[in-house]
């Protein structure tokens, strides 16, 4: 897999072979800012924008920043459809935390995507096995 970017918040990694775009959260972005945190989320679906792969595969077991509902609305309109609307993307999906807060907030940022994308859905799992299992399918 190649490095696109990686840094104390994230590591964005990209692996040809599969066309997997692949990020891991880490728990560093417990002391983001909101800026801080969409300027992350923009400079990843740059990197998307830029390899257009066919699987994304999110890592968000150890992301730690709050998502508010008016920041889950901006992500759905600003980073995920924009992914998801693009013609090489056939899966997307995200390993969420089991223990935090921020599990809540992801589940209801997929249910938003989710209402606005009804092709593609976005999958969510807790452990990198089964989301990986499932893009391979």
């Amino acid at each position: 897999m190649e490095t696109l970017l990686k840094d104390k918040f994230n590591d964005i990694l990209f692996d040809q072979k599969l066309s997997l775009h692949y990020n891991t959260n880490k728990s560093e972005t417990l002391h983001m800012s909101e800026s801080e945190f969409k300027t992350l989320l923009l400079k990843w679906r740059a990197s998307i924008f830029e390899t257009k792969p066919r699987l994304v595969l999110v890592d968000n077991r150890e992301l730690q920043y709050p998502i508010s509902p008016e920041l889950q609305l901006w992500m759905v309109e600003n980073i995920t459809t924009p992914i998801l609307e693009m013609p090489s993307v056939d899966k997307f999906c995200v390993i969420v935390p089991q223990e935090f807060i921020s599990h809540l907030s992801m589940n209801q940022l997929t249910e938003e995507v989710n209402q606005v994308i009804k092709q593609n859905p976005v999958r969510h799992f807790d452990n990198l096995t089964e989301a990986m299992a499932w893009l391979k399918e």
